[in-house]
């Protein structure tokens, strides 16, 4: 991992190749005698892949051409520094974020290759947080008004025996669910606010709120339709899906790092002097 890092470092900011008389046996280049080697050159491509794809040439060597890229690289790294830049003060800062960046990656990587998550941890996991799971869904209606007493007036309405369908095409803002009557579809928590979702919560099948709910979009008057158990899925069934498995590994793994820093902030001397 160091020589791929000290690479990384070499590419992104022209810094650290090696300047040597004896030059490594993998040497590709010398430049005013600093090697570039064969594994610098391999580091450079892969940082350099995904910008070069859109900018491909058919016909050019992506190796040659990315070793000519290198070698003006270090030119302008050498130019800069006979120049003093590498003294500037925004300049030292940027190389040390560079330089704190690639170990802070490091050090992620560490972590998690000496504390990897298990598959046992992850089921685990996924039964807590299914029997945190709401068990119903709920099929509902609402409309919605930017004032409360608009949303009250919408509940008068209903209570002298106003159509919801018809109030919801004549009052909501949401004009997508406002033209259809109002209608949302099958909903479960998580899919939507958790103040509206303590709104739908709160009703029996059938029943409209008595009083408007309030969330960052507005003032809601719900109505819930019907309700049906919620259909959870099994482990498997969670896992086959491929960016579902890489969000929940990845939520584990942010955990595990979070876990690590705390520690080393309960270890540390941290004088915050900002207000």
């Amino acid at each position: 991992m160091g020589r791929a890092l000290a690479a990384a470092l070499c590419a992104l900011v022209g810094a650290g190749c090696e300047r040597a008389t004896d030059a490594p046996a993998d040497t590709l280049a010398l430049v005013n005698g600093q090697a570039i080697t064969a594994g610098e050159l391999e580091q450079y491509l892969t940082l350099r892949e995904a910008r070069a794809a859109a900018d491909a040439d058919p016909g050019a060597d992506p190796e040659r051409e990315a070793l000519d890229e290198m070698i003006d690289r270090v030119l302008l790294t050498q130019h800069a520094e006979a120049a003093g830049l590498d003294r500037r003060a925004e300049v030292r800062s940027l190389l040390a974020r560079v330089r704190e960046n690639i170990l802070v990656q490091a050090a992620i990587e560490q972590i998690l290759a000496e504390q990897p998550i298990t598959e046992e941890e992850l089921r685990r996991r996924f039964q807590t947080e299914v029997a945190a799971t709401h068990q119903t869904e709920y099929l509902v209606r609402h409309i919605l008004t930017r004032h409360e007493e608009e949303a009250q007036h919408v509940i008068r309405e209903l209570e002298a025996g106003g159509d919801f369908a018809q109030l919801a095409r004549e009052n909501s803002i949401d004009v997508q669910s406002g033209a259809n009557g109002g209608r949302l579809g099958w909903i479960n928590e998580g899919m939507v606010v958790p103040e509206f979702f303590q709104g739908i919560a709160r009703l029996e099948k059938g029943a409209t709120t008595d009083a408007p709910v309030r969330s960052e979009f507005g003032w809601h008057v719900i109505r819930v339709d019907d309700t049906r158990p919620a259909r959870i899925p099994t482990f498997e069934e969670f896992m086959a899906d491929p960016q579902v498995k890489a969000n929940f590994y990845r939520k584990l793994q942010d955990e595990r790092v979070e876990a690590v820093v705390r520690e080393l902030r309960a270890a540390a001397d941290i004088d915050i002097r900002a207000p």
